[in-house]
């Protein structure tokens, strides 16, 4: 599968990773729903060899099935409803739970019985409340379903058995297809393989009790969402998927939708360029997909004001990578000593902040924290759980690698700077881009001095800024994620 002109890496993983997808693939369809837990692996784990995992006890497996069999002779009702609902199981971001539960109102607005799914751990989260709140205000329209819940309590224990054989007897099947090739997984993916089983486990349980008229899903490959549309797929229902973020690897395909929600035509260029590259490669059949651009569902895009007068850079995503996947080890390194000549160019700067990845509690920030340390006086470090919208409002550049945020500051007006290296990452689905916002580091230096004190330059900047960002998120607005929007999906 070739994807170099997609996805460009100095590091083999993305180019391995779509390799062991093709294979995959191409033996057991059902293994996609593994994909995710395989491209959490570390790259350097030892690979497991099927010599040395012993084979399931075939009578302690008989019996089990047996009692597991007994234990689900009380078998709910069906459920009819006209829309299923997935969302996703990752709740570690704001702008998730906003997505959530903006997509549930527009779903019924429509006036359409609403079947809502949710991983079990979900039942005391904190927006659970507010989840509720929505569906209470949607007439009776919206049912709430935990996938945890069990029939019994010996239910409750042999399901979690099965899924724990599940998840050993689909990593011996990986490992089987891939030893030859010399890619076997690490042992390390086996709980998020288990992980992954139990999603699969619970939903082959509940998928019998369920009719649906459409499947609607945050994203086609996640664990939960992963089995639920092919199901969909099988039983010929329409269903429909969002863009998870920007496209950076081969995880977005295969696409197992019939209809996908892009934020514009080079995020939909892209997917749907991978997508038949990727069944070409496996020798089957690509299956239909419409492409609907849609403009921005995750973060909100905002018409910010000049703020040349502000003279602050937000840098975004500036952090030790622990597994270096895309191979941006080159494009990070690089990010940190801008952040270093920047802060100590003399240029009219009063503030440099920095900006985590959401998912800062397991990434290295303390080449982060010895810069601010450093340079307190001109340096700071934000923190994820703050609203973008503020540290978009109190800057005047941002500049980073590959992030959405980058893409979000550019539609809303802000200078913004893609920061790359010779022979580095790069993925066509920012060439949009390209070549004004994505520079080099001497040439981003430049531009960032050339920023904070011309403003007529400052002005044309914001204009391209602007321009590229209409482009990326189609005509530069937010989806309106209402009734009508999920009207035309549904009949579209």
């Amino acid at each position: 599968m070739n994807i170099d002109d997609l996805f460009h890496s100095p590091s083999p993983y993305i180019a391995k990773f779509a390799e062991k997808q093709v294979y995959l693939y191409r033996e057991d369809i059902t293994l996609q729903d593994y994909f995710h837990a395989l491209h959490h692996e570390r790259l350097d784990g030892p690979q497991v060899r099927s010599s040395r995992r012993a084979s399931a006890n075939p009578l302690a497996a008989w019996s089990f099935h047996a009692a597991d069999k007994a234990a689900q002779i009380f078998r709910p009702g069906r459920i009819k409803t006209d829309i299923l609902f997935c969302p996703t199981p990752h709740f570690g971001r704001q702008t998730e739970h906003l997505l959530l539960t903006r997509t549930l109102r527009g779903l019924a607005q429509t006036g359409r019985k609403i079947l809502c799914l949710l991983p079990a751990y979900t039942a005391y989260s904190p927006f659970r409340q507010e989840l509720e709140s929505t569906a209470a205000g949607c007439k009776d329209q919206i049912t709430i379903l935990d996938t945890g819940m069990t029939l019994n309590r010996i239910e409750a224990r042999t399901r979690a058995v099965a899924a724990r054989l599940r998840s050993r007897a689909a990593f011996e099947k990986v490992v089987e297809i891939l030893e030859p090739y010399g890619m076997s997984p690490s042992e390390e993916v086996v709980a998020d393989f288990e992980r992954t089983a139990l999603y699969v486990e619970t939903w082959e349980r509940l998928a019998h009790f369920i009719d649906f008229d459409a499947l609607v899903t945050r994203c086609h490959w996640y664990e939960l969402c992963s089995p639920i549309c092919r199901t969909a797929m099988q039983r010929g229902k329409p269903t429909i998927t969002f863009q998870q973020g920007v496209i950076g690897h081969t995880l977005d395909v295969p696409i197992t939708a019939s209809k996908l929600v892009a934020f514009g035509a080079p995020s939909a260029s892209v997917l749907a360029e991978t997508n038949r590259r990727f069944f070409d490669a496996v020798g089957a059949a690509e299956p239909p997909v419409k492409y609907f651009n849609a403009g921005s569902f995750i973060d909100t895009l905002s018409a910010l004001p000049d703020q040349f007068h502000r003279q602050t850079v937000l840098i975004i995503d500036m952090h030790s990578v622990p597994r270096d996947f895309c191979g941006t080890e080159g494009e990070t390194q690089a990010l940190f000593r801008l952040a270093e000549r920047i802060l100590t160019a003399r240029l009219p700067l009063r503030r440099l902040v920095i900006r985590p990845h959401p998912q800062w509690s397991s990434l290295d920030l303390d080449a982060c924290l010895k810069l601010v340390r450093e340079h307190r006086d001109l340096c700071e470090l934000s923190h994820p759980i703050w609203p973008l919208e503020d540290d978009l409002r109190r800057s005047s550049i941002v500049v980073g690698i590959w992030s959405g945020v980058l893409t979000v500051a550019s539609a809303c007006g802000l200078p913004t700077i893609f920061l790359q290296t010779e022979q580095g990452f790069k993925t066509r689905d920012l060439a949009c881009f390209s070549p004004a916002q994505t520079l080099l580091p001497d040439a981003a230096l430049c531009h960032i001095g050339e920023l904070l004190t011309d403003h007529r330059a400052y002005a044309e900047a914001r204009g391209v800024a602007q321009r590229n960002g209409a482009e990326y998120y189609t005509d530069g607005a937010n989806a309106p994620l209402d009734g009508a929007f999920f009207e035309r999906l549904l009949r579209g």
